[in-house]
């Protein structure tokens, strides 16, 4: 795991633990609409959930790369070009 992807998911686990102690602490008296209410509240779950999101991406994404540098690690270096073919003649001979 990249430390990008432990400090998201750390701020996610942040944002979550406001909103908890957040909830507990009630409503300001001054906050008093539903939609002031709701937006008073909730905008640090979905500060959580969008960290949680954008490390779901970063993740695919770090998978997606170290999948492509898997793949081409695994061919083999163009070195001796006779040993090649050679190798190659050899796997299509019939035993």
């Amino acid at each position: 795991m990249s430390r990008k992807e432990i400090l998201l998911l750390s701020a996610a686990l942040g944002f979550l633990i406001i909103w908890v102690l957040d909830l507990r602490a009630g409503t300001p008296p001054e906050v008093n609409t539903f939609w002031t209410k709701i937006f008073y509240h909730y905008s640090w779950l979905m500060m959580s959930v969008g960290c949680l999101f954008y490390f779901q991406y970063s993740k695919q994404i770090r998978l997606k790369k170290e999948e492509q540098s898997n793949k081409s690690d695994k061919k083999e270096p163009v070195g001796d070009l006779k040993k090649s073919q050679r190798q190659a003649l050899l796997k299509g001979k019939k035993k």
